[in-house]
């Protein structure tokens, strides 16, 4: 019985060789599908012979586990919200487990021990593309707490209701706050903090004179006063960093540079260094070369306000985030899922094989796909001031630090599709979008992994 057994396992375990036999099957979505909103995942499932099965879930790239519900005989189904999916290529996997399998029915010494307590399985390959919202901020301001202006209730205030910012962040230096400013900022931005209306973030500024960079939701405003001591302190308190006017040259009379060890790339620290500043074609060179470099860091268009005028411009950071709550745009930051906009209306949008800016893919090497859209929805800002921008003279799309491509639009709302050819090796893009005027934006990167 026990060679029988074995034999009909071996044999569910080989339905992705032989579909025809395949005991677990995924029959909705369908494998290539495209999918949005809320979808309802199918799947039948029939267990060997003289077994029984415990659950069955499905999981998806994103984490998403759920677990099933029987239908009808042998069928399960549940819904999955896929807004909670990245956008992009996912996996689903519908897994099914064989109820009491454990260690005790089998010798240790079994050599199809492993094959056995495999569970059973079927997988499918889907794109999910939910549309995301442009939300405008500021990530970096300063108060009186610091060399800035006022208080920051005010500074707070001021972005969400003058400046119609929909997330902002005081980033007082640290070296100059006490920790019971510190505690005031952070109650402050929990009291001004509005779901679905007004994010408010809080950080600090770390100034070295190696460079200066924030730290955001730190409970903490101290860290340390050497750079790699403070990547250390970020990564391991699960911090999201944010590197600041990034500058290879020396600032005049004040003693320190903005090259961050000549933008010395340290591995540990990639992940939590999320983000960069890039407002000026200076800070584009920056950009590339950290991108150079090794850092996988998004482009950010904070203002480094020390007038009380928060959010007041000429540069935003734009998250393309799901909702506007803090996990919502921290998750887009984290994704380094954002543009730096010098136009207050510019809606921008850059994918490469369907994924959005901020994704790192593996793919053949050969020729990809990139899609840029631009809009600018009209000639006035959300605070009433006339939009400068709306017509996009020129989009320039970088392949390894310099430009592949260009297009000359001459309109207020464009999309632009080509062909991106990579050779093997790891590659990064992004693009730069010219409006009106002269004014300059940037999407953060894509990077690709071609083999």
């Amino acid at each position: 019985m026990r060679n029988t057994r074995l034999s009909l396992t071996l044999l569910l375990l080989s339905c992705a060789a032989a579909p025809a036999m395949a005991q677990v099957e995924i029959v909705s979505p369908k494998e290539g599908a495209e999918l949005s909103g809320i979808v309802e995942v199918v799947a039948r499932a029939v267990p060997p012979r003289g077994e029984r099965l415990d659950r069955v879930m499905v999981q998806t790239q994103s984490g998403e586990a759920i677990r099933l519900a029987p239908t009808v005989a042998d069928s399960y189904s549940a819904t999955l919200d896929t807004a909670k999916l990245r956008n992009g290529r996912q996996a689903l996997l519908v897994i099914a487990g064989i109820k009491g399998l454990d260690a005790s029915r089998f010798k240790h010494q079994d050599k199809k021990w492993e094959q056995r307590i495999e569970n059973l399985m079927a997988e499918i390959r889907v794109t999910v593309r939910n549309p995301y919202h442009f939300y405008w901020g500021d990530l970096h301001a300063h108060t009186s707490y610091s060399d800035g202006s006022r208080l920051p209730k005010d500074a707070y205030e001021y972005a969400r209701d003058k400046a119609k910012l929909d997330f902002f962040a005081v980033t007082d230096h640290s070296e100059e706050l006490t920790y019971q400013e510190y505690a005031d900022i952070i109650a402050q931005a929990d009291r001004a903090d509005q779901p679905g209306r007004f994010v408010a973030l809080y950080g600090a500024e770390a100034t070295q004179d190696t460079g200066h960079l924030n730290f955001y939701l730190s409970p903490t405003p101290r860290l340390s006063a050497r750079l790699d001591d403070t990547y250390q302190a970020i990564v391991s308190m699960g911090l999201l960093g944010h590197f600041n006017h990034p500058d290879p040259k020396p600032r005049p009379n004040q003693g320190w540079r903005d090259d961050f060890q000549g933008f010395h790339y340290a591995p540990a620290a990639d992940r939590s260094m999320a983000m960069v500043e890039v407002r000026t074609p200076e800070e584009e060179a920056a950009y590339i070369a950290m991108l150079n470099a090794g850092w996988h860091v998004g482009a950010a268009g904070c203002e480094d306000q020390h007038d009380a005028k928060w959010g007041r411009g000429p540069t935003w950071t734009v998250a393309l985030a799901r909702e506007l709550t803090r996990e919502g745009i921290m998750e887009a930051l984290w994704s380094r899922r954002t543009y730096s906009a010098r136009d207050r209306n510019l809606e921008l949008t850059f994918t490469l094989d369907g994924e959005d800016m901020g994704s790192r893919i593996t793919r053949p090497a050969g020729t990809l796909t990139c899609l840029v859209t631009v809009a600018d929805p009209s000639g006035v800002a959300p605070t009433g001031e006339p939009d400068r921008g709306e017509v996009t003279d020129a989009i320039d799309l970088f392949l390894d630090g310099r430009i592949a491509q260009s297009v000359r639009p001459k309109l207020a709302k464009y999309a632009w599709a080509t062909p991106v050819t990579l050779a093997p090796g790891k590659h990064y893009c992004f693009v730069r979008v010219t409006q009106a005027g002269g004014l300059m934006s940037w999407s953060s990167p894509i990077w690709v992994s071609a083999y």
